[in-house]
């Protein structure tokens, strides 16, 4: 049996094509007919369909994963791990909302709010426009208020503070896992783990109904509580591996029911959106919660008996995700806003913003981190004399390696 600390190759991977996933999900947000910073004078019921299947888990996945390198990192990091969260985490979300973000809401003001001036005058006007805000009680509005797709930052940090206590816990062996073991051991048992995830969304959503409000932040603090407790115990995972076929088919079952739903009348869509308590709203929480745990699943189950390998590519994609995932959506954003003005069709256009928007956060990565302020500032380590000099080393011996 492996080491609990051993690396799990397939949540690398897992991590890799999770964050892959939301930037083509943002790169066709302008084609589909919900709200977003931009959005062509066309749309597809194409992209409609990928949204809302891709919503129901997307970011339940990135969680859970989060929670599994929380816990690796705590293990690795115990004296340092705190400080090494705020600058992976903290400094990149401040550093973003300052310079990033703005230039989402400069093309946005434009598209929908009839700004006319430039982005200089914009620059003036936007701290008070944004400061002027009043969230009530939904203070984690802000996050993404601010921050828009980078809210994740903050929301990552604020589960850690809260969960790292957990860690002493499970450490001194205060919590019987055996017992959880042998309840989600029978085939429907591990559906227990949806349980408090009902819970959540049924009693949150009705007051809290926006996206990233207190429902959703809870609801993604319990998956990533299943990622840094569980997801390093072999024997859930093998749980999971041995069910990933009953995930998938209760995952579509889940979906089509949901979308047959929502889809009969724009009341019905509001009463997803905007809930109020009684069956019906029961009802969604149910198909919603079994639509996000069980894709979460299927995935975690397929990579791990598919993806659980080394490979070269791992170390510098794995290295490059923070950068590229805060880079990404504001070059979706600046250059789709002049694409989707191009007389071309949908699938063009879209194509055409992959094309460029995705390369160009690659690109600027790799001048991000030639420069040791930048990495600093988009949370990445820096490089010290020692580590430098063991790469020239390492290169100077493939030099060698090569002319013999």
């Amino acid at each position: 049996m492996k080491s609990q600390n051993s690396r799990l190759y397939y949540i690398d991977w897992l991590r890799i094509l999770a964050f892959g996933l939301l930037f083509l999900f943002h790169s066709w947000r302008p084609f589909d007919h919900y709200s977003w910073n931009i959005k062509n004078s066309d749309q597809s019921m194409i992209f409609d369909l990928l949204t809302f299947f891709t919503h129901g888990w997307r970011m339940d996945l990135i969680f859970l994963i989060s929670g599994v390198g929380t816990w690796f990192a705590l293990n690795s990091r115990k004296s340092s791990f705190f400080l090494d969260r705020i600058k992976r985490l903290v400094i990149p979300f401040i550093f973003g909302i300052i310079f990033i973000i703005p230039p989402q809401k400069f093309y946005e003001a434009i598209s929908f709010y009839g700004f006319q001036g430039d982005y200089f005058q914009f620059l003036k006007a936007w701290p008070v426009y944004a400061f002027s805000q009043n969230f009530g009680a939904s203070v984690l509005f802000w996050f993404g208020h601010l921050g828009a797709h980078i809210y994740y930052l903050p929301y990552l940090f604020t589960m850690t503070v809260l969960v790292v206590p957990a860690y002493k816990i499970i450490q001194n062996r205060k919590f019987n896992f055996e017992k959880i073991e042998n309840m989600i051991v029978d085939p429907w048992g591990i559906f227990l783990l949806t349980l408090p995830l009902i819970v959540i969304r049924y009693g949150l959503k009705p007051i809290y109904p926006g996206y990233t409000d207190w429902a959703d932040f809870f609801s993604y603090m319990c998956i990533f509580i299943y990622g840094f407790i569980f997801m390093k115990n072999p024997r859930f995972v093998e749980i999971i591996k041995q069910r990933m076929w009953l995930f998938l088919n209760i995952g579509i079952i889940s979906n089509v029911l949901l979308l047959y739903f929502i889809k009969q009348n724009d009341a019905n869509m509001q009463l997803y959106l905007k809930p109020e308590y009684g069956f019906i709203h029961l009802y969604l929480s149910f198909l919603s919660v079994l639509i996000s745990f069980c894709w979460v699943m299927f995935f975690v189950g397929l990579a791990a008996k598919k993806l659980n390998f080394n490979h070269k590519f791992i170390q510098p994609a794995n290295t490059s995700i923070l950068p590229v995932y805060i880079l990404h959506q504001t070059l979706i954003v600046v250059l789709g806003y002049y694409i989707i003005q191009f007389n071309a069709s949908i699938i063009v256009k879209y194509l055409l913003i992959t094309g460029t928007a995705i390369p160009s956060s690659v690109l600027v990565y790799l001048v991000v981190k030639r420069f040791r302020l930048l990495r600093f500032m988009f949370g990445l380590k820096t490089e010290t004399k020692k580590n430098a000099n063991v790469l020239t080393e390492k290169k100077n011996i493939l030099l060698s390696i090569a002319r013999d």
